[in-house]
């Protein structure tokens, strides 16, 4: 088994787990949800989403095994929603202007010493990732999207592109055709090192 399918049935399996605990994580009030098994991380609705999203752009790389697997997951998700419709609503709002302020602390961030740690950038630019996804679901019927978001991410958007440096596609080839630079672009580019006063001199 090479690594790029290693890392497909890793994402996988993360999806299983989180599909499996959706339906008692609507019904709670738990913000941070832990999956009771090993090397899991937090259960969130946009965390969810963006494997559902990348697998499914991605299923045709999967086995016949990992593809039907990955279909139940998806049914399971979707059982979930089953009468919670205005729960999941709610709390998909919730986590996404979670995340919005999250951006705004990494990008405040960019601007100082950060920004030229290695690696940095390309470790927290999955928040957008996520952001995006729960963008796209709460714009499916019968879901509403809080007015403003899309201003608002659009207005941060327009400010990390000021910052951006084109560069090859950062994270592991794996996932590359599943966000195309014309939809994706953030994971595209590496923000300008800033120079130290030291290293002016």
């Amino acid at each position: 088994m090479n690594e790029e399918y290693t890392i497909l049935l890793h994402d996988l399996l993360i999806l299983e787990e989180m599909a499996a605990n959706m339906a008692a994580y609507l019904d709670s009030d738990v913000k941070q949800w832990t999956i009771p098994r090993a090397n899991m991380p937090r259960l969130t609705i946009g965390g969810y989403l963006m494997r559902q999203q990348r697998l499914k752009a991605l299923q045709d790389r999967l086995q016949p095994d990992a593809h039907a697997r990955y279909w139940v997951a998806v049914q399971k998700f979707d059982e979930a929603l089953v009468e919670r419709i205005v729960r999941f609503e709610v709390r998909a709002n919730q986590e996404l202007h979670t995340r919005i302020a999250e951006w705004v602390n990494y990008l405040r961030d960019l601007g100082g010493h950060v920004a030229n740690e290695a690696n940095y950038y390309a470790g927290i630019v999955d928040t957008r990732v996520v952001i995006n996804s729960l963008i796209n679901q709460l714009q499916k019927r019968p879901y509403q999207l809080d007015q403003g978001v899309l201003e608002e991410v659009e207005s941060l958007d327009n400010n990390l592109r000021l910052r951006l440096e084109g560069h090859e596609f950062i994270w592991e080839g794996v996932w590359k055709p599943a966000y195309p630079p014309e939809e994706s672009w953030w994971l595209y580019g590496y923000p300008r090192r800033i120079e130290s006063s030291a290293s002016k001199r």
